[in-house]
């Protein structure tokens, strides 16, 4: 499973993204690499600190690292020539947004997606809060419904979430829905989302009464479709 680690200048800063990933339930292994050991100047950023979160978060899949600020950057570069080198060339650091790339990361991670996958997650994070912003030109960017196709099998929900799919929820759909092998495809009104990918299931912006319909085709998709009914039933566990 990827490994995930948050280079960030502030440990109190880190410490509440841990927090915060931590309510998605996702077993993704998640490091911080935060503050500097100087109770007088406590911010800053260490290359060292930087290389044993990464051997930490490492178990031979690799491990995606994301940074605040730019000396951040040039301590996880140090840190990955301090690496041996078979664990460097395994590590990918990532410009995608903090707090919102880790989220995503976590998430993809958890699934067991590879690291280009879990990489393309971070960095798509900011999508959803461009996409709902009125000024932001990338507005209604999720993917359009496509015409009805043959084989589709289909669920309809109504979602009772009182603050809709937020990321809590999403992350529990996404992560439910990952082990079946059917091709899945998510509606909501005239949009369409990827349900495996929490970035795209985000541009739905999924509110409470929202009508929601699974697409499903494949071996196992009446087992999807069926969990896909019962996690709406629990709410998707929020």
């Amino acid at each position: 499973m990827i490994g995930i680690v948050v280079v960030s200048h502030s440990a109190t800063l880190a410490a509440g993204l841990q927090e915060l990933a931590g309510q998605l339930g996702s077993p993704a292994r998640l490091r911080l690499a935060a503050g500097v050991n100087d109770p007088d100047h406590p911010i800053g950023t260490d290359a060292i600190a930087v290389m044993s979160a990464i051997e930490e978060a490492d178990d031979g899949s690799g491990v995606l690292v994301l940074m605040d600020l730019g000396s951040a950057l040039l301590s996880a570069e140090t840190a990955l020539e301090l690496l041996p080198p078979e664990l460097g060339a395994r590590v990918r650091l990532c410009p995608a947004p903090l707090v919102e790339g880790t989220l995503a990361a976590v998430v993809a991670a958890g699934s067991g997606l590879s690291l280009d996958e879990v990489a393309t997650e971070a960095l798509g994070a900011l999508g959803p809060k461009q996409a709902m912003l009125p000024a932001s030109a990338l507005q209604d960017t999720a993917d359009p419904t496509p015409a009805a196709e043959q084989g589709w099998l289909r669920c309809e929900v109504v979602v009772e979430n009182a603050h809709g799919l937020h990321v809590r929820p999403a992350a529990r759909l996404v992560a439910s829905l990952k082990p079946f092998t059917a091709e899945l495809k998510l509606q909501k009104g005239e949009k369409e989302a990827n349900p495996r990918s929490l970035t795209r299931l985000a541009m739905l912006d999924v509110r409470q009464g929202d009508r929601l319909t699974l697409l499903a085709r494949g071996e196992d998709a009446e087992a999807a479709l069926a969990c896909f009914r019962q996690l709406a039933d629990e709410r998707f566990g929020d």
